[in-house]
């Protein structure tokens, strides 16, 4: 289900008659595909950082917020909270399934779902690799206040300049490690009911 073709900003593709987006833009639940296929472990890898109530969760300027961090949690709204709130039905359906008794549970079946995090927050990052941006995008994204918060989830999404992707491999490959047991509890079936979010 990745996919980076958002509107405005990257050329949708043409497949057959048709042409193709980010699907997530109309994509209420993201793990229900799969479901409806019978899956019945999901690994979702999320690209939204999870605070532990340390971070600021909402950087701000002191004046009025600026488009860019405005523009920002739109993305957040559009690309990344869905995944949120399906896996939290998700866990809340398994809990009811489990508690059912079997005659009244047809159609319904407990999904495991492992969701592998950032252990930072992209838009931070982002942030801090700003000013390496081609002057031309560099200006663009100032124009909109990128300067103005400490973090953009816009910006993220946006920029794909070499440094800054091989910073998120590196990341990517931290995290990977990190979460290996519990993908390989996934993947063997004896995930029983792991947390299913973090790090």
């Amino acid at each position: 289900m990745a996919s980076s073709a958002i509107p405005f900003f990257f050329p949708a593709i043409k497949l057959d008659d048709g042409w193709y987006g980010d699907g997530s833009i109309r994509m209420m639940a993201p793990c229900s595909p799969a479901i409806h296929l019978g899956a019945r472990r999901i690994l979702a890898i999320s690209n939204h950082h999870q605070t532990d109530g340390s971070e600021e969760v909402n950087p701000t300027s002191a004046t009025y917020p600026p488009p860019a961090q405005i523009a920002g949690r739109l993305v957040q709204s559009m690309f990344l909270d869905d995944l949120d709130r399906d896996e939290w039905n998700l866990k809340r359906l398994n809990r009811l399934t489990r508690q059912l008794p079997a005659s009244q549970c047809e159609g319904l079946r407990p999904v495991e779902l492992v969701v592998v995090r950032p252990s930072c927050d992209l838009g931070r990052l982002a942030h801090e690799f700003e000013p390496r941006l081609p002057a031309l995008f560099r200006h663009m994204t100032r124009g909109l206040g990128s300067r103005k918060t400490n973090s953009s989830a816009l910006l993220s999404l946006l920029m794909f300049q070499k440094d800054y992707v091989e910073r998120l491999m590196e990341i990517g490959k931290d995290d990977a490690d990190r979460n290996a047991d519990r993908v390989a509890r996934l993947l063997e079936g004896t995930n029983s009911q792991q947390p299913t979010s973090g790090g």
